[in-house]
């Protein structure tokens, strides 16, 4: 267990390849709109992760969301990014693009959404395999911290990113479901052409990169001064700031002195969502 992990980028997927199958109402477009579910919620996924409802339906219908659907901004790229980098987790690079989400919403426990292929050569390639029959399945990038609740891995504090395309989702339902509308001329796509993309990567096996080092004791400088619980104990006990740690689900912080003595503290919920906000800001 690391102590000074203050939350993760998860990004959801799964190794295998399925059978499915996709009744397309035929004609021609230059980029045709599809249905599709991008995941399912209070249902344990494949990577043995559960996404309640209630902590992930408010990023549905948060003001980000419907700022960038609204803009028609809210891209997924053609699998996940490879990198660790937080940075590069966190930006959606539109040049990889792949899909744009046209509209996201909640029905029962399943997030839908509307789709497009991008105006570039990979979300050309998608509106292809559209028109061939294919469901293309999605998968989701999020910023979270990972809770074990009664031998069950829920993700708290979730930030969404986006969902990406990946061939063999985590989430057994987040597949295509129909094609909506068609109404321009198609164009034609030699995949060949996709020379900067690896589609062996294609298949997302289900990562968690964890937020250390120097994000995480910038994180823990502020704890010092956010926190009452923590400001406390540090006047209350002298020489106990030989080391200060949190929790690996970010919801407790770890104080030890120099004799090795150690003290932990459950952070106000308040503070709990500073480090979150701040995570999602770096």
């Amino acid at each position: 267990m690391n102590d000074n992990i203050i939350g993760s980028i998860i990004l959801e997927g799964a190794p295998n390849t399925t059978e499915d199958t996709i009744i397309v109402d035929g004609g021609s477009a230059k980029r045709v709109t599809a249905e599709a579910t991008l995941q399912d919620m209070d249902v344990e996924n494949r990577n043995h992760r559960i996404y309640a409802k209630k902590d992930l339906e408010p990023e549905i219908n948060g003001p980000r969301m419907r700022e960038l659907i609204n803009a028609h901004q809210l891209y997924g790229e053609m699998s996940h990014p490879l990198s660790d980098d937080l940075v590069r987790q966190q930006t959606i690079d539109k040049k990889l693009a792949c899909v744009n989400f046209l509209k996201v919403w909640v029905e029962g426990n399943l997030i839908k959404a509307n789709y497009q292929g991008t105006l570039n050569e990979y979300g050309e390639f998608l509106d292809q395999e559209l028109r061939a029959g294919a469901k293309p399945a999605f998968s989701l990038r999020a910023l979270g911290a990972i809770e074990n609740v009664n031998g069950k891995a829920y993700v708290r504090g979730i930030k969404v990113i986006t969902w990406d395309q990946v061939i063999f989702p985590s989430h057994r339902a987040a597949y295509t479901t129909k094609v909506l509308t068609e109404s321009a001329e198609s164009c034609n796509l030699n995949p060949s052409s996709l020379h900067n993309s690896d589609l062996s990567k294609y298949n997302e096996t289900g990562r968690i990169i964890k937020l250390t080092g120097s994000d995480a004791q910038d994180v823990l400088n502020r704890l010092q001064r956010e926190s009452a619980n923590i400001s406390s104990i540090l006047e209350t006990f002298e020489g106990i700031t030989d080391k200060i740690t949190l929790s690996e689900d970010g919801r407790y912080i770890n104080l030890t002195n120099a004799f090795g003595d150690r003290f932990t503290l459950r952070l106000e919920n308040y503070v709990d969502n500073l480090i979150m906000d701040y995570v999602w800001g770096i």
